[in-house]
Order: structure tokens, then C-alpha cells, then sequence
């Protein structure tokens, strides 16, 4: 179980980053000046339908990205071992059983 944990850990890390990668280099609506100089640049190098590409790729990647998150959920939440063990707090002072203590000492 801890091997697959992992490997599904790994792939939504690197999944993510991907997902980044791709959000970053897509032109705006506007199509004004992207991140690869233009948006007359960036379709000469990719083709000229790279928006219909770029935005499947974007939504399966999202898609799978969503998939992976729910799965690590309920795979965590499934867990019996807890990353933060629980600490009982000592702030409570000690009782004295002296029976000096609980005297008050009086004011004139």
C-alpha cells in the first residue's frame, strides 16, 4: 500500500507541475503578447491550430489532475497512522499536600 501511495503522490506532483507548465505558456483571450512573444510568434513555432491542442491538452490534464487529488483524499483519509501523534498537555500545577499551603496568612 505504501508503494502505491507513493507512485500515486509522484505522478500528482508531477501532474501539477505539468498543469502549471501549461497554464503559463497558453496566450491570453485578447491574444495581445504572450509569454513567447506574441501570439503571431508562438503560432508560427506550434501550427497554426495550437489553441485547439493547448486547451484539450489543458482540460484532460485538469481533468486528471482533479481524479488524482480525490484519490490521494480518500487514500489519506483511509490511513490509520497520523502525522502528528497526540501530546497530552501537563500545564496543570502540581497538588501540594503539605497542609502549610492552604493557609492564608491573615491581615490586620
Amino acid at each position: 500500500m505504501g508503494f502505491f501511495v507513493g507512485t500515486v503522490l509522484t505522478l500528482f506532483i508531477l501532474l501539477s507541475l505539468f498543469l502549471i507548465l501549461l497554464v503559463m505558456i497558453q496566450t491570453g483571450k485578447g491574444g495581445s503578447a504572450g509569454m513567447l512573444g506574441g501570439s503571431t510568434a508562438s503560432q508560427s513555432v506550434f501550427g497554426a491550430s495550437t489553441a485547439d491542442v493547448m486547451t484539450k491538452t489543458t482540460r484532460v490534464v485538469a481533468v486528471l489532475f482533479i481524479v488524482l487529488s480525490l484519490l490521494l483524499s480518500f487514500l489519506f483519509a483511509k490511513k490509520d497512522e497520523v502525522m502528528v501523534p497526540d501530546v497530552e498537555s501537563s500545564l496543570e500545577a502540581p497538588l501540594e499536600t503539605d497542609g502549610s499551603a492552604s493557609e492564608v496568612p491573615s491581615t490586620p
